[in-house]
């Protein structure tokens, strides 16, 4: 068997975990503003918003998507909560929530039936694994989040949106490139890719020298330049360059259109003028674009409901019953009531289940 691609020896914590603030249930409008706090006024103990479908089919592919015998479901599961400690001990946070698609309706496809539509049905055994892992995460005690009609990317970003107004610090990890217009000054994304030695902590700070745009404007940016892993066209003749180019002189591009002469000199007169025409049809491209690719940030979350609280015995009980043994030290990190205070050591394909299961 190949060795786990998930998992590095030298991973280091990000910040360490501080004792949790009693917070409310916070409900943000869609596309409100969320007041910054004073620079010199310090953020409060961190979020962790995850991803669950996105370290779902990380988890799959990574371990279980290798054979083609066994339980593939089974040891889907060790992938997915394996991937999901080494995301916790390296952020280390005061709390975590885990966001799952709906499985039954999207408000997205309601919308405008071909999002997504490109897609292949996912393989039985992932599909039975989406099933599964909220099942196994409600056994572990873990805070899990899914809203009728919404997708994993906006619990993420109502998590966000909550531990910003709270005066928190939240990281959301995901592979998911959409979740960069959550970052701000108290919000960083974890991007995972093909293993956790490749995760990118995206932040202020290298936002502008890795994307070329300013935070706040990726959705504008992803508007214009279309999603073909979403099925969403861009505006004809726009692509990354030009987007970012269109960004980089004007902060929106509604500024952009309200300025034809200058909106034309930057992408050209004939796609400037796409443009425009575009922002003025009532079928316009850029706006259905906004409308699916925002990242809705107003359902209700219980920040505090991801603090860890399950006794230890219930943990090791549930994994040793599923031969997941060797998760036991992760899971307390994650979800215990007692943390050891130090990480264990990086996982293995020997601490992985025989299979099948």
């Amino acid at each position: 068997m190949d060795s786990l691609a998930l998992f590095d020896d030298d991973m280091q914590v990000a910040e360490a975990a501080v004792p949790v603030l009693p917070v409310t249930d916070t409900v943000i409008p869609r596309r409100t503003p969320i007041a910054r706090k004073a620079a010199d006024i310090p953020l409060g103990p961190t979020v962790l918003a995850v991803d669950g479908n996105s370290l779902a089919h990380r988890g799959y592919h990574a371990y279980a998507g290798r054979r083609d015998d066994g339980d593939l479901v089974g040891a889907g599961l060790y992938g997915f909560l394996a991937l999901l400690a080494a995301v916790v001990d390296i952020v280390r946070p005061a709390s975590t929530v885990i966001g799952f698609d709906c499985r039954k309706r999207s408000v997205r496809k309601e919308a405008w039936p071909a999002y997504k539509g490109q897609r292949p049905d996912k393989p039985d055994a992932l599909d039975a694994l989406l099933d599964e892992i909220p099942l196994a995460l409600d056994a572990l005690g873990a805070c899990v989040v899914t809203h009728e009609g919404y997708e994993a990317d906006d619990v993420c970003g109502s998590v966000a949106a909550s531990a910003e107004v709270a005066n928190r610090r939240c990281v959301v990890a995901t592979s998911d490139r959409d979740a960069f217009s959550l970052v701000s000054d108290a919000t960083s994304v974890l991007r995972i890719r093909s293993g956790m030695h490749r995760a990118q902590r995206m932040d202020t700070t290298r936002y502008r020298r890795e994307l070329g745009i300013a935070p706040g404007q990726y959705t504008e940016f992803a508007a214009l330049r279309g999603d073909t892993s979403d099925n969403l066209p861009g505006i004809n003749g726009i692509g990354p360059k030009r987007a970012k180019d269109l960004l980089n002189r004007f902060e929106t591009v509604e500024q952009a259109v309200a300025d034809p002469m200058g909106c034309r000199s930057v992408l050209g007169p004939e796609v400037g003028q796409v443009l425009i025409d575009d922002l003025a049809s009532e079928e316009s491209v850029f706006h259905r674009n906004i409308d699916l690719m925002t990242i809705h940030r107003h359902l209700g979350v219980d920040l505090d409901a991801g603090v860890a609280a399950t006794p230890t015995t219930t943990i090791e009980s549930y994994l040793r019953g599923r031969r997941l043994g060797g998760l036991v030290e992760r899971m307390v990190l994650c979800f215990g009531t007692v943390h050891s205070g130090q990480a264990p050591p990086p996982l293995d394909d020997d601490d992985a289940p025989p299979l099948p299961i």
